[in-house]
C-alpha cells in the first residue's frame, strides 16, 4: 500500500470515527470468506465502516479521537467495527461469535466506558431502543383502552 493510500485510509476511518458513538474490536482467525462476508452483511446497516485493517494504521486513525483507548486492545490481527447503533451491534456481534467461534470479541469502547468481552454480551442482553419504546407506549395506552372495554362491557349491560 502507497504512503497516499495510507494515508486516505487513515483520514476515512477518522471521518467514520467522528459521528460513532461505539467501536469494537474482534479477531477473525480461521473464518471463511463466506463467514465473514455474512457478518459484514449484518453489520451493514448499523455500522460505518467494519474492516480489517493493519493495526499501525488503526491507531493512527484512533490518535486524537474519543476512541483512542481502543488501541490499546489492538494487538493480533484484528477487524474493528465503527458503529453508529452501538447496542445493536454488539446484539450481532455476540449471536455471530456463539455460531462461529471462530470469531472472538476482543472489547470496544461505547460513549465514554471502555467495554471488555464481559460487558459487551451484558450489553447484547438489554433491549433495543425500538423495544423499550414499544414497552413505554404499550405501558402508556394501556390504561386508556382498560377504560374504554370497561365502559363498552358496561354499556352491552345497560342496553
Amino acid at each position: 500500500m502507497k504512503r497516499e493510500e495510507k494515508s486516505n485510509l487513515i483520514s476515512a476511518l477518522q471521518s467514520s470515527l467522528k459521528e460513532a458513538n461505539g467501536v469494537f474490536v474482534v479477531e477473525n482467525h480461521g473464518l471463511t470468506v463466506k463467514e465473514m462476508e455474512g457478518l459484514r452483511n449484518e453489520l451493514r446497516p448499523l455500522v460505518s465502516v467494519f474492516k480489517v485493517v493493519k493495526n499501525r494504521l488503526m491507531k493512527l486513525a484512533l490518535q486524537d479521537t474519543d476512541f483512542a483507548a481502543v488501541s490499546d486492545l489492538m494487538k493480533r490481527p484484528t477487524a474493528v467495527a465503527v458503529a453508529t447503533d452501538g447496542l445493536a451491534v454488539t446484539k450481532v456481534l455476540v449471536k455471530f461469535a456463539e455460531e462461529h467461534p471462530n470469531l472472538t470479541i476482543v472489547g470496544g469502547k461505547m460513549d465514554a466506558d471502555v467495554l471488555g468481552v464481559n460487558d459487551i454480551v451484558q450489553l447484547s442482553k438489554l433491549p433495543s431502543l425500538l423495544e423499550i419504546r414499544a414497552k413505554i407506549a404499550r405501558i402508556l395506552v394501556e390504561p386508556g383502552s382498560r377504560i374504554a372495554r370497561v365502559s363498552a362491557e358496561y354499556g352491552k349491560k345497560n342496553q
